[in-house]
């Protein structure tokens, strides 16, 4: 299982390259699951700082032609709302910025119906509600509430907003007809699960999948183990981030074996390359650009690649 990162927004839909030949080298990690985090901007087009080629059409072409290839491969795809803006603001505009709190009630809904409508065929296709909400209580993670992307914690500073609501996005989803599994995370950027139970949103083909994220940084593991093995009694549970960040796996291979015990899931991110691995930065590949087709691991990418050859896939 990998994880590909988000787009660069201002010079073409992928990072890195994205061809059967790349897929290939997924392949040979025995990757099943690979994340796209998008950009609502991006996808639905036509306001914001955006280059037209890059956006709208062409950018959910581009996703579209990336998705075709992962399932005929036998990779399945979770495409996961991560950038978002209110108003005429667009995410990645400034380099660097964090998501905003949650989804922005003035873009989220029109984008969750045209990317459900595109894909609800799609049996190799999960829908990422949105990655990684935090600084919101657990009411305005379902119902919505006014708050604040106010530049704080690396985040763009966009300003009072009012954000929608997981209940809303579910609804939307699931009134184009699709019925596609839902990845619904918790609060404090996907890493606190304790009233994921009590508040979940309603979905009437009982499909949510619960995501939670954890690095060597986060601090939540151990506080949250028992809350994802009581919801992994219940409901399909995905680790869909996690990762070390000094160039090994003294963090990730633990928790990998952890989930393996409980039949939980994960993602190790994420899928890419760096300039500069003084500190590996959590990139799975490396050093060079030739590692998406080589699929040459970092020190951090090396353990993990060992793990997935080695462990059976459920």
């Amino acid at each position: 299982m990998g994880y590909v990162p988000p787009p660069v927004y201002a010079q073409g839909p992928y990072p890195g390259q994205t061809d059967n030949r790349a897929i290939a080298a997924m392949k040979s990690w025995r990757i099943n699951a690979v994340a796209l985090p998008l950009n609502e901007a991006c996808w639905l087009g036509g306001y914001g700082p955006l280059k037209p080629q890059f956006t709208g059409a062409a950018y959910r072409s581009a996703i579209a032609g990336f998705v075709r290839r992962l399932n005929a491969h036998g990779i399945y795809a979770i495409l996961r709302l991560s950038g978002a803006g209110p108003g005429g603001n667009v995410y990645g505009s400034v380099p660097g910025s964090a998501e905003i709190p949650m989804a922005d009630a003035d873009h989220a809904l029109a984008f969750w119906h045209s990317l459900a409508s595109r894909f609800k065929g799609s049996r190799g296709v999960l829908f990422g509600a949105y990655d990684e909400p935090h600084r919101i209580s657990w009411s305005c993670l379902l119902n919505g509430c006014q708050t604040n992307a106010d530049g704080s914690e690396e985040e763009p500073a966009f300003g009072p907003y009012q954000a929608v609501g997981y209940q809303a996005i579910v609804d939307t989803i699931r009134a184009t007809g699709a019925r596609n599994p839902i990845l619904i995370s918790g609060i404090d950027y996907a890493g606190q699960l304790d009233q994921w139970r009590q508040f979940m949103p309603r979905d009437p083909l009982h499909s949510l999948v619960v995501n939670f994220d954890t690095f060597d940084y986060s601090g939540n593991l151990d506080r949250e183990k028992p809350n994802l093995i009581s919801l992994a009694r219940s409901f399909p549970v995905l680790i869909g981030g996690f990762g070390d960040t000094d160039c090994n796996t003294d963090f990730s291979l633990p928790l990998m074996r952890f989930a393996d015990r409980h039949g939980i899931s994960y993602l190790a991110w994420t899928w890419n390359t760096e300039a500069d691995y003084g500190g590996c930065s959590n990139a799975l590949l490396g050093p060079t650009e030739a590692a998406y087709y080589s699929g040459h691991p970092s020190g951090y990418g090396a353990g993990v690649r060992r793990h997935f050859r080695a462990t059976p896939h459920r």
